[in-house]
């Protein structure tokens, strides 16, 4: 399902630069509370890609949506009592989650989604066999050019290590839109191999 289905022409601009700020800032301060029911601690980013600011093209290149991945290591234990309170936390935020179980015990999957709801194409949480539990979020479709936005973001920056984390990242730490090119905030003292 896709946001871009309208008559309206798409903003350009300051109008598609604050659109996409604030379903940028809406998003991720709801996948942060996600993110918060089960630790305010670090999360792993994984790759630049997952960070979730870089506008994608969506609609046949007629619109943007941002995309997102999270990882958390934890106790397998606990996974059915995560997944509750997930679900809870969605159900209480006025969504309708679906919850299914994929395999058998203990090798199972067991996965929480929404989908088309809240400006989500999908909101999905993992827990998996070995402990992780996984959040992937996708926005809908948003009207505006993701390249047009991607350059009013980044500038001229092509490879954005140093300017988006890549490595960690709490669901407390401040949210922030766009990057100041020549002012890496995220330079680690030793590079990565």
């Amino acid at each position: 399902m896709t946001g871009c289905d309208t008559a309206e022409p798409a903003p350009t601009g300051e109008a598609l630069r604050a659109d996409a700020e604030q379903t940028y800032m809406d998003y991720r301060e709801f996948v942060n509370g996600v993110q918060s029911v089960l630790s305010t601690g670090p999360w792993i980013v994984g790759q630049l890609g997952d960070y979730g600011m870089q506008p994608g093209s969506c609609d046949d290149g007629n619109g943007y949506q941002f995309n997102l991945g999270r990882r958390l290591e934890m106790d397998l234990a606990d996974r059915e009592q995560h997944a509750d309170a997930i679900e809870q936390y969605l159900t209480d935020a006025g969504l309708t989650p679906s919850r299914r179980t994929l395999g058998d015990a203990p090798d199972s999957l067991v996965q929480i989604a929404v989908a088309d709801e809240r400006g989500f194409e999908l909101l999905l949480i993992e827990f998996g066999k070995n402990g992780n539990a996984l959040v992937s979020a996708a926005t809908t479709c948003r009207p505006g050019n993701a390249h047009e936005l991607s350059d009013m973001l980044f500038g001229d920056e092509v490879f954005l290590g140093g300017y988006l984390p890549t490595d960690v990242e709490s669901p407390t730490d401040p949210l922030f839109f766009g990057i100041t090119p020549g002012d890496p905030q995220f330079v680690r003292e030793t590079p990565s191999p």
